[in-house]
Parts: structure tokens; sequence; C-alpha cells
């Protein structure tokens, strides 16, 4: 179907002057009275021969003039040609809308998602008028698979249909990634035969997090899918926000590597300015299980700064609790002011003691044991020997204790660096036995292993104790006691015999104290391994056989600082979450229910719920069992996906055991950090950043500006004009030869 429009219908009216050339025309032919003059009769006689013609050439002239005028109105209101074969323009409409958590933000009295689908109404109701027959398409960013609207052909009800789909249309919480939308959409977009051009529209806030990495460099796959565009692809990019100053509570994380009831928690608050200037003074208020609260003071940041705001609390039970932390603060976004942590807190934090020389009395593990069993650490102790450490599970613990243990079996060895891997921490004391083997229990592997450094020939004379000396006051293990141990160290101990640790070149192992003075023979060191696991290795024995530190008040202060430096750090992840992420849980059918009960905490919260279904089996399976007959026990996997959340916060799911025994899990659901940056980009940056063959695809548009590069897509001003300049041309050449004649 060809359709025929003007942008300007009401210039229209101007019409009637083209007859303005042929009233002068006329004009100019009045009679007037006639006097014969002998002179005028010989030219009347030549007009007679030539009569025809100038009234052609007349009739030619007063042509061009009218058509000038014609074309001079037709020009200023803008008629336009869609659809139809005769342009071959059909032009497929893909609007891409921006629903995106950042979409949330305030701009005066509406949101950014309310002025996007204003822009997208008005869109609509432009190709309604000039694009008569075209495709037209909604695709919202948090779902590029499931486009709210496809392929519709553009007439005159898409406007009221499509107001009606907007209208239905809420923003999001999550954080999309723009260049998969784009690959998607494009690729779903390709396959579309009834258009012979695509136009896309992406109506956001247009940030830079979405075009443009951390590194200054273009997203890549941002940048793929513009590369992708053929010649009869064009995108326009309309922003509907601007640069938003925003103070964001980014992070609420447990300090401590593990939390333990009745024992001091240390938790932190981070907040960060995004903004581009400094924030005022302002507090944030951390709130435990909606009942404990405290208020904190947040500084003045500069754009970019982070701090950190230290939360001290105990908590008396164990089990789940949730941890809300709000800024004292009113923005234009206020969706990440608030913070929410999920936190288990155990009832005790178990220690394995290997002892590798036991003794009716008091073996290598007796002072450790009396050490820990004060009800103020928190730690419940075991004691194993180093022949049945091969039977021991090591899952239910959170920190190892290895006292002069010889060299174990590969088998435990491997067991035991794959602890410290996983973010366990063990603790090495030495002695003979160690000294024997050069091994404490752990591999050395030439420095490649979790062992801090290699150990060597005993050393020192009974008779002749040395002094110790703290070398490393700032190190994590001294945090908050480092005046007290540098005392004691310095004041109490004395070192008899110890075992020499070789330091070479380029180690990675951190001196904490040392034997004698400061340049001394290391007495105890630390290192980092794997993910995050921190091994602790004393040159001495945990017993008084080789110094006096087991019998000083130093040593339950060094037991308790160590177990709180190295302790195995459980991962908060699985319980925390992002508005994109799942929750899962591996139910026991004999135990619990298969349905349960998801409820958001906060007052008048959404309460949902969820079903628990059997694992796909594994590809290949893997054998679990010797008996080939024997099947594994069947297991129920929960999953509770983000996106089919609404609220954010803590949210509570109630398991249904068959015994009717109460089981509560706790997880939280929060904004990604990506979304609190609102800093938007700029064409100017935008033709910085990416290629000029990329730019030239680009078209960017603020506010109510129009609609870019596709706007004027089938106007014939540009036909009009070069015909109206070749008309007045012609006219005046014809106007100056003929009245030469």
């Amino acid at each position: 179907m060809l359709a025929l429009a003007f942008l300007n219908p009401l210039l229209l009216v101007a019409l009637p002057l083209c007859a303005i050339p042929i009233v002068i025309h006329l004009l100019n032919r009045r009679r007037f009275q006639q006097v014969p003059w002998a002179a005028m009769e010989y030219l009347l006689a030549a007009m007679k021969r030539n009569r025809k013609r100038l009234r052609m050439e007349q009739w030619l002239v007063l042509l061009l003039r009218t058509l000038a005028v014609l074309l001079l109105v037709a020009l200023v209101s803008r008629p336009q040609l869609s659809g139809g074969a005769l342009l071959g323009a059909r032009t497929h409409h893909v609007v891409v809308l921006d629903d995106s958590a950042s979409m949330t933000q305030r701009s005066g009295s509406a949101r950014l998602f309310e002025r996007a689908q204003d822009r997208v109404r008005a869109l609509v109701d432009d190709l309604a008028q000039r694009r008569s027959g075209d495709l037209l398409s909604i695709v919202r960013t948090s779902r590029p698979l499931q486009p709210d609207l496809w392929g519709q052909r553009v007439g005159p009800d898409l406007g009221r249909r499509t107001g009606a789909l907007l209208k239905e249309l809420t923003v999001g919480d999550g954080a999309p990634d723009l260049g998969q939308v784009l690959q998607a959409t494009m690729r779903r977009a390709g396959e579309t035969k009834d258009a012979s051009r695509t136009e896309y529209y992406v109506v956001s806030d247009r940030r830079v997090r979405d075009w443009v990495t951390d590194d200054e460099k273009p997203r890549p796959a941002v940048l793929a899918a513009l590369s992708a565009m053929g010649e009869k692809e064009h995108l326009t990019a309309i922003g509907v926000g601007g640069q938003t100053p925003n103070l964001a509570v980014v992070d609420v994380r447990l300090v401590d590597r593990l939390a333990v009831a009745a024992v001091p928690t240390t938790l932190s608050v981070l907040v960060q300015n995004f903004g581009l200037d400094p924030t005022a003074p302002t507090s944030v208020a951390v709130e435990v299980d909606g009942k404990s609260r405290v208020v904190q003071a947040v500084p003045t940041l500069l754009p970019g700064e982070r701090v950190a705001i230290p939360i001290e609390h105990t908590f008396h039970q164990a089990g789940f609790h949730r941890i809300e932390a709000a800024l004292d603060a009113t923005e234009t976004y206020p969706l990440d002011d608030r913070r929410t942590l999920a936190l288990d807190v155990r009832d005790k934090s178990r220690v394995l003691l290997v002892d590798g020389q036991p003794d009716e009395d008091q073996g290598e593990t007796f002072y450790l044991q009396a050490a820990m069993d004060l009800a103020e650490t928190g730690i419940e102790p075991q004691i194993v020997t180093d022949l049945t450490l091969e039977e021991t599970d090591l899952a239910p613990f959170d920190f190892v204790w290895l006292c002069n243990v010889q060299a174990p079996s590969p088998a435990t060895a491997q067991r035991l660096e794959h602890f410290v891997a996983e973010a366990g921490g063990p603790g090495v004391a030495l002695g003979n036995q160690a000294a024997a083997r050069r091994s404490a229990g752990l591999p050395p592997r030439e420095g490649r292993g979790p062992l801090p450094l290699p150990i060597g020939e005993v050393a020192g004379d009974p008779d002749r104790p040395e002094p110790a000396t703290l070398v490393a006051k700032d190190h994590p293990l001294c945090d908050r006691v480092g005046e007290i141990m540098d005392l004691l160290v310095g004041n109490v101990m004395l070192v008899k015999r110890w075992l020499s640790l070789d330091e070479p070149a380029g180690h990675e192992a951190k001196v904490v104290a040392r034997i004698r003075d400061a340049e001394g023979p290391p007495l105890l060191v630390t290192r980092t391994f794997g993910a995050g696991g921190e091994v602790v290795l004393l040159a001495v024995t945990a017993d008084r056989f080789w110094s006096n530190l087991p019998s000083t008040d130093l040593f339950v202060v060094l037991v308790n600082q160590i177990h709180r430096f190295g302790a195995r750090r459980r991962d908060l992840g699985d319980q925390n979450l992002l508005a994109d992420g799942a929750w899962r849980l591996e139910l026991d059918p004999g135990t619990h229910r298969p349905d349960v009960t998801v409820r958001a905490v906060a007052e008048g919260g959404e309460e949902r719920t969820f079903t628990a279904v059997e694992p796909p089996p594994p590809t290949p399976p893997t054998p679990t069992t010797t008996d080939p007959n024997e099947q594994p026990p069947p297991r129920l996997t929960l999953t509770v996906a983000m996106p089919e959340l609404r609220q954010l916060g803590a949210y509570e799911v109630a398991l249904t055991r068959h015994d009717g025994v109460p089981d509560t899990r706790v997880f939280a659901r929060n904004p990604s950090i990506e979304e609190s940056r609102l800093l938007g980009l700029t064409e100017a940056a935008f033709a910085r950043l990416y290629p000029t063959e990329v730019q030239q695809r680009v078209a960017f548009v603020d506010g109510d500006t129009g609609f870019g590069a596709g706007s004027g897509e089938g106007e014939l001003w540009h036909l009009l004009a070069v015909a109206l300049l070749l008309g007045l041309l012609t006219e005046s050449f014809l106007a100056w030869r003929f009245g030469r004649r």
C-alpha cells in the first residue's frame, strides 16, 4: 500500500498562491485604447508573423513560474511517501525499551521509565501518521527473547493498542546486558522478511555502564552488535535521563571469617559516592532482625570515593539473621539506599586438633584445648591423633591444628591441601617429629604448597632461652590487640628450642614474630593459599617443651587471634543474591515435603509457593557406590529464581518437615551495584570510543527532540528542493533568452 502524507498539512492552505503568475499574466493582457502610429505598423506586422512563437514562450515561462510556487508550498508542507513498492522502503521499527533498575530514578515528578513510555507512545503516533504499512516491535531489556510486540503492521489503531500495552508494563530491578539484548533482538529482526530495512530505537537513560567498560573501552557485546548491522539497518539511541548524583549502600558484609553466637561479630557497611560532586555528610542506620538499631555517621565523600562503616554486634542465638542498612537520605534513585545481608550464625566454631605425639597426661594439644574451652571463645575443639586423621571428615571443621605431626599419607596430605585451598585455615605447631621428616602435615612442594616456609634443622639451647619480638604489629592476625601482643611477646615469652625456617628470595610468607630480635629466626609466619586460605606456622611446639608460651597469658590471646584470622570463611553468596540470580537448596524427600513457602519479611510482603523437583541425571552418569545395583538416595532441588520475585530485601523460606519441626531459612535479594552508576553517555564520548564506521550507524537523540535518523525516512523534500532550484534556473534562463529576442 502506497500512502502520501504531509508533516505540515496546514501549510497547504497556501496552494491558491499558485494562481498569482496566472493573474499577473491576465492583467498584462488588458486592452488599451488603440491609436494608430505609423512607426508601430511595422512592428505589428512583425509580431503577427511571430505570434505563435511568442505565445508559446509566454505560456512556457508562465508554466515554470506557476510550478515554482507550487513546489515552494509543497516543500514547506513536507510531503512523505510510505509503504508500497515505489520507494521500496517498508521499514521494521524495533523499539528496545530499558526497564532496568536505574529506570526507577525520578526526573521531576515522574520516573524515567514513565518518560520512556511517553517517548514510545509519541514514536508510535508519529509512525501511524507517516509510516502506514510499516512494521513495529517492542522489546524490553529484561526479556529480549520474549517481545511484548513483534512485527505488528502500523495502522490507525496501533497507537491505541500500544498505549494499552505500555500501561501494563512495569519497571524491573535487574541489570540486563545491553549488548546481549541488541544481539538477540537483531538476530530475531533479521528473520523478518516483510521489511526491506530495520530501524532500532533504544529508549533508555543511556548510562555509560551499558556502553563502556570500566577501563574506558567499548562494551564488546555492544560493539559486536553494532558492527554486525547491515547497510539497511540503523540505530537511534533516545536518552530520557541526565547526570544524577547518587550515594549508595554498595554492600553489607561480614568482616570476620565466620559469625558465632555469643561472640562479638564485626560487620561492615560500604557506602560509595557515584556522583560527580562531593556528597553532604549523612548517616546510615543498621538494624538486626528489625529490632536492634544502630546509627553511624557517613562523612563527606568525594566523587567515586568509598567508605567502610564498621558495626559490631553480638548475636545471642544461632541460626539465620538479617542485617539491613539504610541511608538517611532522600535521592532521585532510592533503590540502592538500602541493602540486606542474610547471615547464618553458628552455634559453635568447630576446630580439629591433631596430636602428633599423644601423651597420657599432657599431649601436644593439651594447652590448645584448654585455651579454646573457654565459653567466650565460641570454639568447640575435637582431638584426634595423626593416625585417625585419615578417617576424619574435614568438612564440618573451620580450623585444623597440626601439632608435631609427621608426614601423613599422600591421600591425607591432598585432603589437607584441598581444605586450605577452599579458604580453610590450618595452624601448624612444629616439633621433633616434624623435624625428622621436614614436614608438618602439609606438603612443602618446593614453595608451591601451602606450607609458608621450608623447614630446616632444630636450633636453640634449652639452657639459654631467647626472647621473642613482634615485628608486624599491623598484621591482620594482631587486629585490635596489636599493642597487647607487642607487650606480651616482648616481655613474657622465652624460646628454648625451635625449628629453623628457611627464607628463600621472593617468598610469599609474612613473618609476624621473630626470635631474639627483628633480624632473628622466624617464629610465627603466615601465608595465603588458594581461595583465601590462611596458613599459620609456629616454629615451636604447642606444649611447654620448647617455649614457655602455653604457660603465659599471651597463649589464650594468640590462639583466639589465630582462629579469628584463619578460620574457614563461609561463602555467603549462596544466600545473598542479586535480582537476576537464583537461590537453591537440596532437600531430602524423607525429611522435607517438596512444597515450600517463600515470604518477603517486609510488612505486607509478597508470598509465593515453590516446589522442589528431582534434578536431571548427570551426563555421563558417575558411579557413587561400589555396588552397581545400589541406587543413590533420592534428592530434590528447590530453585527460587530471583526474577520471579518483586521485592528487595530479606525473604524467609518455610520448609515443611514430616515430623512437624519448624525449619526456616533466610536469603536476601538486592539490586545490582552496577545499576547505581547513573553517569550518562554523551554523543562526544561515544564518538571518542567507538570506531567511525559504527558511529555512522548510530544517532543520538536527547529529551523530546524528535526520533533521530529514521524520522525523515520516505520524505520528498530533497527532491522538491532540487526541482524548485532547477525550475527557477530554467525560468530565469528562458526569460533572459526570450527577452533578448
